[in-house]
């Protein structure tokens, strides 16, 4: 079996300040482009995009290109800057949501350097809900701070999903909510007890906010086939899953190995 592991959680040797600054700044740009936003239903360039995606994108690449930094987004790939640092951007991770006008959809930013994430802000584009984290300083939510059950068991879990795994989980119940970053922060917060995606259907930016989120409140997290979750390259796919506890995530990544 893959081992689940916590990823390291090192106290950040800079001062990520400015780079909280830049996240929020970016979030409320999208917030603003979509507040006025009346197309909801009309696709974009690519059949999986709308023209959702696309004005979300174009108003955060202009906060992020103006500070010079790099850039990975699902909508427009990598943009060269001057740091080290990458900024990786789902401008609206759960657009089919949005699009259906579903309130479960967000803005994920998350800077990655060298060492792996170090700030992320995970913002409900539909309820302005404020999911944060810091590498070494916590998770919060709003402001305060979060933790995940103590859930040990799968049967007695309820696990969010994306994907149908090819057995049925054993879990106590599953919900399949359309927004990864959104579910994985719910683990951080004890919304949910876990979460699995089985069919390994997922970009980097879908979930690496929410990674940084879960580990910093204490949540344990995998990947279905053990490789690493954390990379730059826009057409990898991976599946992430969490657990509150690690038994509870060792058991999800054994359940789906199996099946």
């Amino acid at each position: 079996m893959h081992q689940c592991r916590d990823l390291p959680a090192m106290v950040a040797a800079v001062d990520t300040s400015d780079w909280q600054v830049l996240l929020a700044r970016t979030a409320a740009e999208v917030q603003d482009a979509l507040d006025g936003f009346n197309r909801w239903d009309e696709g974009g360039e690519r059949p999986d995009q709308y023209a959702l995606d696309l004005v979300a994108d174009a108003r955060a690449l202009q906060v992020l290109k103006d500070a010079s930094v790099r850039i990975l987004s699902e909508e427009s790939g990598l943009t060269c800057g001057d740091s080290s640092e990458v900024v990786i951007i789902d401008p609206v991770d759960g657009s089919t949501n949005a699009s259906r006008r579903i309130p479960y959809y967000c803005t994920s930013l998350c800077v990655v350097d060298d060492e792996g994430p170090l700030v992320s802000l995970v913002l409900n584009l539909a309820n302005g809900e404020r999911f944060e984290a810091v590498r070494g300083g916590g998770a919060t939510l709003d402001g305060v701070a979060i933790a995940p059950t103590s859930c040990a068991d799968l049967s007695d879990a309820i696990v969010g999903i994306s994907g149908w795994p090819a057995r049925p989980l054993p879990s106590r119940q599953f919900r399949a909510l359309g927004a990864c970053a959104l579910d994985l922060a719910a683990v951080a917060c004890g919304r949910l007890d876990g979460y699995a995606d089985p069919i390994s259907g997922h970009g980097v930016w879908d979930y690496v906010g929410g990674v940084l989120i879960c580990t910093e409140a204490g949540v344990t997290v995998a990947e279905r086939d053990g490789r690493p979750l954390i990379h730059l390259d826009h057409g990898q796919r991976r599946g992430p899953i969490a657990g509150a506890t690690a038994t509870l995530c060792g058991e999800l990544v054994s359940r789906l190995e199996s099946s």
